[in-house]
């Protein structure tokens, strides 16, 4: 049973084939048809053979990439090459070779063109590093010489003694039997239509679970959730045929296809919308690399992947504006309000961080010009919130200056001279220039104020510039025989802050 299944994968030209001698440790070709005795003895570890995998009519059942350790290379990391064929979803079968290389077989379920295996297999050796390693079929035809055709090049068989065999596969990490090596060997064989596929580059840029279906096939169970999937990767990467393309699907893909009436309406379901792949359902599910599928141009987008990884993001339920200076939104995020600025709401990522202080959660990231889309239409319907003048800066300087110049008699006339030196005591004073009382007062005095009364919302630059707007005006004073740096704000007959701009020159 085991050599029937063994040679049935290993289907080649029935003129010759390569034999083994492990007692004379020979390699020789016979000119005649190989049998199952042959393969017998090639299991039991009497005689080797080894298979030309083209035919007379330029196809061939299976293909390899042989990639040889010879002399005293060191014998090829199995391991390592696993995992380069698996991150590429590469439906290879690896087998260790005589000399300690690797041998890495692609088996048909029907003969295809040798030249379009050829094409695929040398592509693949390039992407796993191994670009110009030899290729079997080694030739695309066997054309005649002389009235005979020419004889293939064969390659040797695995499982060779296959009790105690050196040459076996290796999946999963570790050495496997002959029965497992048939049972891994026989589901991963692709149809040759698919072949083509790969040969013109048609699925490179698909989602691995879609190049799954379309390699391995899909079986009675999951046909109209993998034609839904198998649409929409279709309508992305062929947007003028993807109909075709569907149908054709339904038709090679499925080993029991669905009827033309199941099919149609499939289709004209997933065709409607831009909708997206159903990741977390089968058959996509068992087959999901989503860490390749969001590098591929019809794959995941990082948006997907995130909220396959953290979920969907929340919902978004209302927004609040308030009219403080400066202007401050509520964002409403699963019924709980988020204070931010309009910087932060603008942006997503700040949007993101604020959401995980506030809810103690992360969301999945997202494209800021696509946030900005949603928050065009949350914005157009935002509550305005109209703020007291305390909550403007206009309003938080003068009720800090009011407090601040509570210090001095704001009753004063302003006329003697020598109460300015209480501006050394920190203390603003009243004076009256040119017939207008203002209240002088230094700088780092009315910051020291601030900072004892815990009133630090503007600092530095911002405090200036706040100062400036709201009508206090910055001069020199001479106070006794020094002059001093002072800002001023006019008072009005009711001993009360004029704060607009008032035009007093200095006294120096």
């Amino acid at each position: 049973m085991s050599a029937e299944r063994f040679r049935s994968l290993f289907t080649g030209n029935d003129r010759s084939f390569g034999v083994f001698n492990p007692k004379t440790n020979k390699l020789f070709t016979k000119n005649q048809p190989v049998d199952l005795s042959n393969y017998e003895d090639h299991l039991e570890g009497s005689k080797g053979v080894g298979i030309v995998p083209i035919m007379d009519d330029e196809t061939c059942w299976f293909g390899a990439i042989d990639i040889d350790a010879h002399g005293n290379a060191p014998d090829i990391d199995l391991l390592e090459l696993e995992q380069k064929i698996r991150d590429n979803d590469f439906p290879l079968t690896i087998c260790r070779s005589r000399s300690g290389g690797a041998h890495l077989y692609l088996f048909l379920t029907d003969p295809a063109p040798a030249k379009t295996l050829r094409k695929v297999l040398a592509n693949w050796a390039g992407i796993i590093g191994y670009a110009g390693v030899e290729i079997f079929p080694k030739q695309d035809s066997l054309p005649e010489s002389g009235g005979e055709r020419q004889l293939g090049n064969w390659i040797n068989m695995p499982y060779f003694d296959a009790e105690d065999t050196n040459r076996f596969a290796f999946e999963g990490g570790k050495q496997i039997d002959l029965n497992h090596f048939l049972d891994i060997a026989e589901s991963r064989r692709i149809k040759p239509a698919i072949l083509v596929e790969k040969a013109e580059g048609g699925y490179a840029e698909a989602p691995p679970c879609i190049q799954k279906m379309i390699t391995d096939g899909v079986g009675h169970g999951h046909r109209n959730e993998a034609l839904y999937n198998l649409v929409l990767y279709y309508k992305k990467a062929n947007p003028e045929t993807w109909r075709d393309k569907s149908f054709d699907a339904n038709a090679t893909i499925f080993e029991e296809p669905l009827s033309y009436a199941e099919a149609k309406k499939t289709i004209q379901s997933a065709g409607r919308r831009e909708y997206r792949y159903k990741c977390k359902e089968e058959p996509c599910r068992s087959n999901c690399n989503s860490s390749v599928c969001v590098t591929r141009k019809f794959g995941i987008t990082p948006e997907e992947r995130g909220e396959l990884e953290i979920g969907k993001p929340p919902e978004f339920d209302k927004l609040e504006k308030y009219t403080t200076d400066p202007v401050k939104w509520v964002l409403y995020v699963d019924n709980t309000p988020i204070t931010l600025s309009t910087a932060e709401l603008m942006d997503y990522r700040a949007v993101r961080r604020a959401i995980a202080d506030n809810l103690t959660r992360i969301i999945a990231p997202m494209k800021n010009d696509k946030w900005e889309v949603m928050l065009h239409k949350i914005m157009s319907e935002a509550i305005v919130v109209e703020a007291p003048e305390e909550a403007s800066t206009y309003g938080f300087i003068k009720d800090r200056l009011y407090e601040f110049f509570s210090r001095t008699d704001l009753s004063s006339d302003g006329e003697s001279i020598e109460e300015r030196e209480a501006l050394f005591l920190g203390s603003p004073v009243v004076q009256k220039v040119d017939g207008q009382r203002v209240v002088y007062f230094r700088g780092p005095d009315f910051i020291d104020f601030l900072k004892k009364n815990r009133s630090e919302e503007l600092k530095g630059s911002n405090l200036w510039m706040a100062l400036r707007r709201v009508g206090v005006q910055h001069s020199k004073l001479r106070v006794k025989n020094q002059v001093v740096s002072v800002w001023f704000a006019p008072l009005n007959e009711s001993d009360y802050i004029e704060l607009t701009p008032a035009r007093v020159e200095p006294e120096i």
